[in-house]
């Protein structure tokens, strides 16, 4: 996944802090080269990250647990 399309998640979820904090880290560990869009959308959109220090690291961590039980529990990529 490009960098534009990485920032344009954190855009279109309403968090634009996001953006500026994470995108060009996110897209540098390359991470998300091969992670389906919809997926990170639905990561984006269940979790918040309001006025939280966010480490790059952290925010991969918790990505990850969410790829995993979404996967196991084939959970529906439909807004909750």
């Amino acid at each position: 996944m490009e960098r534009e399309q990485i920032e344009g998640l954190f855009e279109e979820s309403g968090n634009p802090g996001l953006n500026s904090k994470l995108a060009y880290k996110v897209w540098m560990t390359g991470v998300w080269d091969e992670e389906d869009e919809d997926r990170i959308e639905a990561f984006i959109d269940a979790y918040s990250f309001e006025e939280e220090g966010i480490i790059t690291g952290e925010f991969l961590y918790h990505y990850r647990i969410f790829a995993y039980i979404h996967e196991r529990n084939e959970l529906p990529l439909l807004p909750f």
